[in-house]
């Protein structure tokens, strides 16, 4: 109980932390008159509250661990990687899929459970089902990215997609490895399911 209070002040006290840097990173960015950057930190800055608004459309309370992901996952893809240049890496982008799939198929299983919960009974789903969607999700997602990424390089003449390189090599790498971190929530709600 103690462990758990912690912990849930943990998560607060990191999700300000973010959020104080990523103003802070605003502000200067304005005051070098890089407004590319300012509009990235901005965008950032309000997925931070991500959590708040899908717990107000789905009409729920996302647990903490959940809150957290999403927010640590804004703050280490639009914050480390975009701002502070950490798409340098090669494996940075690869690393984000994987844990971008884990935390979506996380988020698989909040949405089935709150969608419809006045008629959701868990044990009359069947558990292939239940794997079969949550990498179904995870998978839409990752397209959803890449469309976005396409459309964002040919409207603004960026590179999102790495098609300097090729685009179609990063456009793979990333859906796969969405659908590899969206394995393991899948195997989770199979045998959760399963054993109900």
């Amino acid at each position: 109980m103690v462990m758990n209070k912690f912990i849930k002040k943990l998560y607060k006290i990191i999700i300000l932390i973010i959020k104080l840097l990523l103003f802070i990173d605003i502000l200067e960015n304005y005051l070098i008159k890089n407004y590319y950057f300012v509009l990235i930190g901005l965008v950032a800055l309000i997925l931070t509250f991500l959590p708040e608004i899908l717990a107000k459309i789905l009409k729920t309370k996302l647990n903490e661990l959940m809150s957290f992901s999403i927010v640590f996952f804004m703050f280490i893809s639009l914050y480390l990687g975009t701002l502070k240049n950490f798409y340098r890496f090669i494996w940075w982008d690869t690393m984000l899929h994987l844990i971008s799939g884990l935390i979506l198929g996380l988020l698989a299983i909040v949405l089935m459970e709150n969608l419809n919960m006045e008629n959701f009974s868990s044990h009359l789903l069947n558990p292939k089902f239940i794997f079969l969607y949550i990498l179904s999700f995870v998978a839409l997602c990752g397209v959803i990215w890449e469309i976005y990424e396409f459309t964002v390089d040919t409207l603004f003449g960026l590179d999102m997609q790495g098609a300097s390189f090729t685009g179609v090599v990063d456009t793979m790498e990333d859906l796969i490895a969405d659908l590899v971190g969206g394995i393991i929530p899948a195997i989770y709600g199979y045998i959760t399911f399963k054993n109900k």
